[in-house]
């Protein structure tokens, strides 16, 4: 009698687990779409910004950006150099005050210039660069900092 009634809490069990799972699922694929619908932004955001971008003056930039992370906040510097609307030089200086900010950062300004490098500034949207997720966030606001000083 106890194999039945186990067999019967088993599948009981499974089935609220596959439930809870395709549940889960379908929020972790809505969240996708919000995720892919932000890595698509970028494509609104040239569009938004088609008004306002165009060129930019060549030279060398530098701005700062900030973010938030679980050890406080943080800052990172950004150098960049534009030429022909194109990136061709960048450089990020870590200025995180918290060690495991700074290896962070450290991480992200040692891989950032093959993300960026040779790109129009108007097609940056960086996320997670060599495992470094939040320094982009600060890396995208200096961006933007930039993009105001450059245009022509």
């Amino acid at each position: 009698m106890k194999t039945p009634a186990l067999r019967t809490m088993l599948s009981t069990a499974a089935a609220a687990s596959a439930l809870l799972m395709t549940a889960a699922c379908g929020a972790s694929d809505s969240a996708g779409s919000t995720s892919d619908s932000s890595t698509s932004a970028p494509a609104a955001k040239d569009n938004g910004d088609s008004s306002s971008s165009g060129t930019y003056k060549d030279g060398d930039y530098e701005a700062e950006g900030s973010y938030s992370n679980p050890g406080g906040e943080s800052t990172v510097k950004v150098d960049l150099t534009i030429a022909d609307n194109k990136i061709t030089d960048v450089s990020v200086t870590p200025e995180a005050t918290n060690g495991t900010s700074k290896q962070f950062q450290t991480k992200f300004a040692g891989g950032v210039a093959d993300e960026v490098v040779g790109k129009s500034i108007d097609d940056l949207d960086v996320g997670a660069v060599a495992g470094s997720s939040l320094t982009s966030k600060g890396f995208n606001q200096a961006i933007e900092q930039i993009k105001g000083e450059a245009q022509a």
